[in-house]
């Protein structure tokens, strides 16, 4: 009868077993592949809350995101990189969440925006931070335009590049009024050129507001008589508060009357 010959591996008990870290490793690995190429990760409901401005499409472009991504393929690539991530400048902040396996929502707040300053043929929307939110050839009729800034060049996202830093500091000290008693969308106009005389129009209005003295006062009235249907069209003064405080109309055919 012929020998059987040992066979190396089947009769020795130390090398029966398999390491149980490979075995472990192996698992791991085949399970990523399966998440990374799984269809059921593939994003298919995408939701923006708190945008007003800025696009659910913008947002998504922004965010490196398509319908069809694998989500567990896109979280591990941004995984602890979310400040590489260069989303639309007039969002203040934007926050991500993944609604396994296949939705993303994103909760976003958008930047407060003063007016326009015009710059060669656009409009620059600068923001309460006085920084430019955005350019635009046909700015939003909601927001007043901004006159008597010199602008000398910008970066959207950054600050306006200006000379007239006192203006500057008055625009945004009237911005901030403007937003404070909610007159951002009703004042169409703030004119700067001249500091000690300050305009501030409205539709119906057209306010003498003097210099920067007590401008969250003036603010406040214009606000006021804003609320006022009765309030008639006309030219408002009140360029010292300690002094009267009145509407100039005018009367067809006659001359100036002061309300």
């Amino acid at each position: 009868m012929a020998k059987i010959l040992k066979i190396q591996g089947l009769g020795d008990e130390s090398n029966r077993s398999f390491p149980l870290g490979i075995l472990i490793g192996a698992g791991i690995v085949v399970l990523l592949i399966i998440l990374l190429n799984s269809p059921l990760f593939s994003l298919r409901t995408f939701e923006v809350e708190g945008n007003e401005r800025v696009s659910d499409e913008k947002i998504m472009k922004d965010l490196e995101l398509s319908y069809g991504t694998n989500l567990f393929r896109y979280f591990l690539k941004h995984l602890g990189k979310s400040d590489e991530i260069t989303v639309d400048s007039r969002l203040s902040t934007v926050d991500v969440y993944f609604r396994w396996p296949s939705k993303v929502v994103v909760e976003v707040e958008e930047s407060e925006t003063i007016g326009y300053v015009y710059f060669q043929g656009s409009y620059l929307c600068i923001d309460q931070k006085g920084q430019v939110a955005d350019s635009t050839r046909d700015p939003d009729d909601d927001l007043p335009v901004i006159v008597g800034l010199n602008v000398g060049d910008f970066s959207i996202g950054q600050p306006l590049g200006t000379s007239d830093g006192e203006r500057y500091e008055a625009v945004m000290t009237i911005g901030a009024n403007l937003r404070k008693y909610e007159l951002t969308r009703t004042v169409k106009e703030i004119n700067v050129r001249n500091l000690d005389d300050i305009l501030i129009t409205t539709d119906r209005l057209m306010a003498h507001c003097g210099s920067m003295s007590d401008m969250g006062r003036k603010v406040n009235i214009i606000a006021e008589l804003s609320k006022n249907p009765d309030v008639p069209e006309g030219i408002l003064h009140m360029e010292n508060l300690n002094e009267q405080i009145y509407i100039e109309t005018q009367v067809e055919g006659g001359d100036p009357v002061g309300e």
